[in-house]
């Protein structure tokens, strides 16, 4: 897991850099399933996605989205467009500890979301060797597309990690058979 605080803006100051080496210390473990975590995603502005790319930093909202320029995949967030309501309307109250509290969570309570990279990851596996770098490049969501521009602004997280899955039937087999 690898804090927002620890992650770097690119050359262009249009995205994010964060280090999530893959394979870590105790080396590449099989998966059948990888996903990017990104938690605690604050949706409470205007709309935007987020692109990512694997092992390339250099990646802006112009870079092609293709498997050869590292492109993983995309999130969006469907943003509130800013808060209208009375004084403190919009403050997020702590979560509950009431166990009979059955209210939902506020509206604008940070969101966690995911993007699967399986087939990604295993592409940079292949050419790599390994997983260095993901770069989220947040881009604004207009109704024209000619109006779309990175907006760094927007993205605002706590942390990101790589999860991996293995289905239980594929434990079982002997990792020089896969």
């Amino acid at each position: 897991m690898v804090a927002a605080a620890a992650a770097r803006t690119g050359e262009t100051e249009q995205t994010l850099i964060v280090d999530l080496p893959f394979p870590g210390e105790e080396g590449l473990i099989p998966f059948t399933r990888a996903d990017v975590v990104i938690a605690g995603v604050d949706h409470s502005g205007t709309s935007y996605e987020v692109r990512l790319f694997l092992n390339n930093p250099a990646a802006t909202a112009e870079t092609p989205r293709t498997a050869e320029q590292g492109y993983a995949g995309r999130f969006t967030i469907f943003g509130h467009g800013g808060c209208y309501g009375d004084e403190g309307h919009c403050e997020v109250p702590a979560p509950s500890t009431d166990p009979t509290d059955l209210r939902p969570a506020h509206p604008l309570t940070p969101l966690d979301t995911y993007v699967t990279i399986t087939d990604a990851l295993r592409q940079i596996l292949a050419r790599d060797g390994a997983l260095h770098t993901v770069t989220l490049v947040p881009v604004s969501i207009t109704p024209r597309r000619a109006d779309r521009r990175p907006a760094p602004e927007l993205l605002h997280f706590i942390d990101v990690s790589l999860r991996t899955y293995l289905t239980s039937t594929e434990a079982d087999v002997e990792p020089s058979s896969q």
